[in-house]
């Protein structure tokens, strides 16, 4: 059965992420409401807000460091008004909070003053409530949402993770295919990243979709192929970024003194 997912957050500060969101949730095959699909309707954006809430299956609330547009009749903002429809509908919340120490920001998308306060009382008040989920990226935003709602939605419906991960794993067709000196060389070097070493077959297909810039579905077959929990996989796959931006940074230099 398809859940429709409403995607609560602020909007300039996070829309990369709320992007690849959405992208999760198509390859779940999951609906999804948001902001971005509202059109020209003729209700005000709050009614529009919670009239989707409503019409949801799942709440996934992202928090970053903007408390957001003030509804002026209740003093509280959009996305406070949508947690707050969602809990009085008991809807599964998912809640993700900013890695306020790690992810990076633009200054202009921290609020200060009366936000500011507003913005730490509500996220206190999810911690309070929720196991909390924290991101220091979009990319492990979106994995992060995607490994929640496979875990919800199969202990709802008894589906079965691994053919989800399967259909992801088959959705994806953007690789950047290795030759095999190449792939020998990346995989010396991301030997140390993981606990256990996935299988050439699966490594393979990661890095090369890491290379095409899927980090996401790499995240899926890494967990899925070697039997790892997927936050691992993501750190490992971080771990890989790094080193592919040393080999980019090394190549411009010999570049450059040539």
């Amino acid at each position: 059965m398809t859940e429709i997912v409403f995607v609560s957050s602020t909007f300039v500060d996070l829309e990369n992420h709320r992007t690849l969101v959405r992208e999760a949730l198509a390859r779940l095959q999951h609906g999804a409401k948001a902001m971005e699909y509202f059109g020209a309707l003729p209700e005000s954006p709050k009614e529009e807000c919670l009239r989707l809430v409503r019409e949801s299956d799942i709440y996934v609330g992202i928090f970053g460091m903007r408390y957001g547009s003030i509804d002026h009749e209740t003093g509280k903002s959009l996305t406070h008004l949508e947690y707050e429809e969602a809990t009085a509908l008991k809807l599964p919340c998912l809640i993700y909070l900013m890695d306020e120490d790690n992810h990076p920001v633009y200054p202009r998308h921290v609020e200060v003053g009366e936000s500011a306060v507003k913005l730490s009382a509500l996220k206190g008040l999810l911690r309070s409530r929720h196991v909390v989920n924290y991101f220091s990226s979009h990319q492990e935003l979106a994995a992060k949402v995607a490994q929640d709602l496979i875990s919800l939605t199969g202990a709802r419906e008894s589906a079965a993770s691994a053919a989800v991960f399967a259909q992801i794993a088959k959705n994806s067709t953007a690789r950047h295919p290795l030759t095999e000196p190449r792939y020998r060389y990346l995989r010396g070097r991301v030997e140390g990243f993981f606990k256990t070493l996935p299988p050439d077959a699966i490594l393979r297909e990661a890095l090369e979709l890491a290379l095409a810039g899927d980090r996401l579905a790499a995240a899926f077959v890494v967990s899925r192929g070697a039997g790892m929990p997927l936050d691992e996989a993501i750190d490992g796959l971080m771990d890989f970024d790094k080193v592919m931006q040393e080999i980019v940074a090394a190549h411009k230099g010999g570049a450059a003194d040539s």
